[in-house]
């Protein structure tokens, strides 16, 4: 199986899609009251600590976690185990570990284990395992169905897989729950354009781009769907705006402004 390292393509398709490993609450992994408590380690070692160390240091950060762990550090720090190596561009190995987490997080709250499996999700996509990326949300959704960044989680699952109709149902169940959620209507609008709607597409495209006048992703869709409704002058207008306010924001090497330029230069 492939590592993160060596699928550099798929990294740039999720970051257009959204996709990001962002950590749970501090106490999230910790073990619930409900169980036995870890034998206390020799060596004092916190959850804050090792999380802190991921965002500056991250090799730092996995020896630390991988010591607190074989001294009963318990399901902190496996997590923060996880996301160390998910920081190192270790995807598979992290997903695993994420995986292995909410496969025992059994005295968690419903609402905490969904997140830890929705990040397994996203270290599995990550990693280009797609049926246990979609496998680990659907384990997520069991226990947190009302949360719709679960369905917007896995409908980006799904986009990488090209089912775009099951793209469209999760889209639509995020938006149940959130109607102005414009990254699922941006999503939707990406599927409808593909399931051949141009219309609900380029309907979804101005909602999520009036909402969201300089998100990036928005805008680009917004700028196919007018090309293929015929009005390729707003859709270069959206193009360039991609292409701009990526170079206002510092982010000129964001996967939408590459694409917008792409379209731009081929003059559609």
């Amino acid at each position: 199986m492939m590592t993160a390292r060596q699928s550099l393509p798929l990294f740039i398709l999720l970051a257009s899609l959204g996709f990001g490993l962002p950590a749970i609450a501090a106490d999230a992994a910790k073990p619930a009251a409900t169980e036995a408590p870890a034998a206390k380690p020799s060596t004092p070692h916190d959850y804050e600590t090792c999380i802190g160390l991921t965002d500056r240091e991250a090799a730092k950060a996995l020896d630390y976690a991988r010591a607190w762990k074989s001294l009963g550090g318990g399901q902190a720090a496996l997590h923060c185990e996880a996301l160390a190596l998910s920081s190192l561009g270790e995807a598979d190995e992290a997903a695993a570990r994420f995986q292995e987490l909410a496969d025992g997080m059994n005295a968690a709250p419903d609402e905490t284990r969904a997140e830890v499996y929705a990040q397994a999700g996203t270290a599995w996509a990550v990693a280009g395992n797609l049926g246990k990326a979609r496998a680990a949300y659907d384990e997520a959704i069991k226990r947190a169905p009302q949360e719709p960044a679960l369905y917007l989680g896995r409908a980006r699952v799904r986009a990488l897989a090209k089912d775009w109709d099951g793209v469209r149902a999760d889209a639509g169940e995020a938006l149940a729950e959130s109607p102005t959620l414009v990254d699922a209507l941006t999503l939707r609008a990406t599927a409808l354009r593909n399931l051949g709607y141009p219309k609900a597409a380029l309907a979804d495209a101005e909602r999520a781009a009036a909402l969201a006048p300089h998100n990036l992703d928005a805008l680009l869709e917004r700028g196919r769907m007018r090309a293929a409704t015929g009005n390729v002058a707003g859709a270069r207008a959206d193009w360039q705006d991609v292409v701009r306010f990526a170079k206002e924001m510092n982010r000129a090497d964001d996967p939408a402004a590459a694409a917008a330029q792409g379209l731009l230069d081929k003059g559609k």
